[in-house]
């Protein structure tokens, strides 16, 4: 494969994972909703019970508005909550709740091809780098509250190591990203 370079704030990737957590002692399945930026690798994660449409909506909010910014282009892989049915063999209709999204935030969406997940690979690596360093050690929690406040450090201590290739961390190269996202003018009511 060919390593793509990228513009800050031109493309975000985002996925879904699953993470197994024992919340007051039962041990239950959660969805974590990860973004990666292309262009900086910045991580941001939450916890859900499930894949639902209010939960995708939800994660998009609570992204744009921890970040401040929309990044001119989300990528997403084939998921039901982003894909309302295939219209030939490489065409995607999108979702009403994406639809929303992009109509409310100004950003434009781009599907990947069935099983290539190398086409959104910061984010597919991030999803599996985040489940191992947040929960790997650590996934027994008095609340799930106290479960995403953990992730958050945990996010916040991954976005702040240097990186290979550029010698700067993901937190310095998304303060460059910044100017270039669009504003985030109010937050979509999603439920």
């Amino acid at each position: 494969f060919i390593r793509q370079n990228y513009t800050p704030g031109s493309s975000c990737e985002f996925d879904w994972g699953e993470v197994k957590l024992s919340i007051s002692g039962k041990l239950q399945r959660f969805q974590l909703a990860v973004f990666t930026s292309s262009y900086s690798n910045y991580r941001y994660s939450f916890i859900y019970h499930r894949q639902d449409t209010l939960a995708f909506m939800e994660s998009h909010v609570s992204f744009f508005n921890y970040t401040s910014g929309v990044f001119k282009q989300m990528v997403y892989d084939n998921m039901r909550v982003a894909v309302s049915k295939f219209v030939g063999k490489n065409q995607k209709e999108p979702t009403v709740a994406l639809l929303d999204l992009r109509a409310h935030y100004g950003f434009s969406h781009r599907f990947c091809n069935a099983g290539k997940g190398n086409e959104k690979g910061h984010v597919e690596r991030s999803v599996e780098y985040i489940r191992r360093k947040a929960f790997s050690l650590n996934h027994s929690f008095e609340s799930l509250a106290i479960a995403q406040q953990h992730l958050l450090a945990t996010l916040e201590k991954l976005n702040s190591k240097k990186q290979q290739l550029t010698g700067k961390t993901a937190n310095e190269l998304f303060l460059e990203e910044k100017s270039s996202l669009l504003p985030v003018t109010s937050a979509l009511n999603c439920s």
